[in-house]
């Protein structure tokens, strides 16, 4: 596992986070988790090659939005708009983690701030991905 698709493995592992209210409500953020279980199984595979994922995510969420499968597909592509920042430094090349993307606007957001402050390469890794409703049989 040098490498996956014909590129080196990513320096940093960021997932994008739930607002703290929504993690205070759960009593967990599902998609820090998700990725700290990812690290794990990927150190296994990878040893010192693997994301690094800090303690501290330098992506935070700090506009609670409604869940996004509440919203129309309008409504979900102006969400995402301001409802992150960063907060710390940031490796040159990102994984960004998401568990479920629906519209790609969250990702989009996160992946054009990312670039904003610094990275030179951001990977999506996502579990999920809802299908488009419009193109539906």
């Amino acid at each position: 596992m040098e490498s996956y698709s014909g590129k080196h493995w990513p320096e940093q592992l960021l997932y994008v986070p739930s607002h703290p209210s929504r993690i205070k409500e759960r009593g967990f953020c599902q998609t820090k988790a998700l990725a700290t279980q990812l690290t794990r199984e990927l150190k296994h595979q990878l040893g010192n090659k693997c994301p690094s994922l800090t303690k501290k995510n330098p992506l935070k969420k700090i506009k609670n939005t409604q869940a996004q499968h509440s919203l129309s597909r309008k409504e979900r592509l102006k969400g995402p708009k301001n409802s992150y920042v960063i907060t710390s430094p940031i490796a040159k090349h990102i994984a960004l983690f998401d568990d479920v993307m629906t519209t790609g606007s969250t990702i989009e957001h996160c992946t054009k701030l990312l670039l904003a402050a610094g990275a030179e390469q951001v990977d999506i890794w996502v579990i999920a991905r809802t299908p488009d409703k419009e193109h539906q049989i």
